[in-house]
This record gives structure tokens, C-alpha cells and sequence, in this order.
């Protein structure tokens, strides 16, 4: 079995200039949207939020919520962009990949993961790093699949290839945007309607788990079917 990864694509000035555009105006949009909210909810407090209790619970609860919003998405880009000028060194190690999953699931703050198939193996990598990736995934898993699902987490080894499947209950993706999910800011409104309408995604996470798999020389794919769910599959070897 053989496989790629994608090596970063050499682009012309006109689209490096397109791109570095697209991407400030969907910071812009993005940042936009929860500032909104937050100045909205203050000129509330400031209104009716001492005379009335359930006004200022509401109101405190989605400013909290916009800020952690912009706090990821800042997270997000800062990342993002010491990335893109080569300034995100990674310290890879051999580190046992079925050891470093099974903890991260422990931790996660969430019941809502199972993993039904663990395989000890190998693999050279940044723990750290991985880490970011499984969250990436999971939290993306979670975000779009009803509340009371599950994710699903299986790992095999055939030879020296490792998968790593992350499944999904989800509402699935069409087609046509499987490929286009991977980029900053992507979103789609036929497939990827939210579940939870409260909760503003970044459109960072994937692009973020993308570049961490791609220097780690790992494949990351998507196989999906709107209403059908989703499995996201890592794919790499071993190093022993």
C-alpha cells in the first residue's frame, strides 16, 4: 500500500495577492460577527440588565460565548500564520500513536468519544501537535453530530501503514465540498448547517489539522454522505 501526501502548491503573485485578500476579508467577517453580539449584549446591560436577572444571564452568557469564539479564532490565525512564514518548528520523536490517542480521549472533556479499536504502533511524530490535529477533528465531529451521538475513534495497523479513523453520526457532507472543507474559513450552508445554531465555528480548525497531518507526512481524507455521517482517516507509517 502507497500513498502521498500533497506537497504545498507553487502559486503566481496574482493569486497570492487574491488569496492574502480573501483571507482579510473573512477575518474581517469573522471578527465581526461576535463583536457585534458583544457590543449588543453590553448596550442591553446597560438598558435593563441590573433591573431584570434573566436579561443579565443571557446577556453575560453570549458574551462569554463571543469571546471564547474570538479567542479560538485568534488562536487560529496566529498559528495559521507562523505557519505560513515556516515559524511552527515541530520536535519530532518516535512516540507510541495508540499511547498518545488513549490519553488525549481521557482527557477530552467530553463522554462522547469511544474508541472501539486501538493497535499499538509507532510513529514519528510532535505530541503536541498531534494532540492539536485529534482536537481539531473531534471538536469538528462533535460540532456538526446531534448531542446525544458518539464519535467513534478505530485505529488499524496493516504492515507499516497506520488509519486512524475518526466517525462521525453527523449530517454529513456533500460531495463536491469534501475536499474544499480543508480550506480557511470554508463553510457550506447545504451540508454543514450546524447542529448547535449558538455556537459560531471559525472555519480554522480543519486548515489547522490539515497542515499538522501534511508535516507529519500524514494523508488526512474525508469519506461522506450528507445525512450519512462523516470518517475522517489518517493515514501514515510506522516507524519501526
Amino acid at each position: 500500500m502507497q500513498f502521498e501526501t500533497k506537497s504545498p502548491q507553487k502559486i503566481s503573485v496574482k493569486e497570492s495577492f487574491m488569496r492574502q485578500r480573501r483571507f482579510v476579508n473573512d477575518v474581517s467577517h469573522e471578527l465581526r460577527t461576535p463583536l457585534t453580539i458583544i457590543c449588543g449584549y453590553i448596550d442591553m446591560l446597560e438598558r435593563y440588565g441590573l433591573q431584570d436577572p434573566e436579561i443579565f444571564k443571557e446577556a453575560v452568557s453570549s458574551i462569554k460565548l463571543s469571546a471564547r469564539n474570538m479567542q479560538k479564532l485568534v488562536e487560529g490565525l496566529l498559528f495559521l500564520a507562523r505557519a505560513d512564514q515556516g515559524n511552527q518548528p515541530l520536535m519530532k520523536f518516535p512516540v507510541e500513536l495508540d499511547e498518545v490517542l488513549k490519553n488525549f480521549v481521557e482527557a477530552y472533556p467530553s463522554p462522547r468519544l469511544q474508541i472501539s479499536k486501538l493497535v499499538p504502533c509507532k510513529i514519528l511524530a510532535d505530541t503536541e501537535f498531534l494532540n492539536r490535529m485529534f482536537a481539531a477533528l473531534i471538536d469538528n465531529a462533535l460540532k456538526y453530530s446531534p448531542p446525544d451521538s458518539v464519535v467513534n475513534i478505530e485505529m488499524e495497523v496493516n504492515g507499516k501503514i497506520v488509519t486512524l479513523k475518526f466517525i462521525d453520526q453527523g449530517i454529513g457532507i456533500a460531495k463536491e465540498d469534501c475536499e474544499k472543507i480543508f480550506d480557511r474559513f470554508y463553510r457550506t450552508d447545504k451540508a454543514r448547517t450546524k447542529v448547535n445554531a449558538k455556537e459560531n465555528s471559525v472555519g480554522l480548525g480543519l486548515s489547522i489539522a490539515k497542515w499538522i497531518a501534511e508535516h507529519h507526512d500524514i494523508k488526512i481524507s474525508v469519506q461522506s454522505e450528507p445525512g450519512e455521517g462523516s470518517t475522517f482517516i489518517l493515514t501514515c507509517k510506522t516507524c519501526e
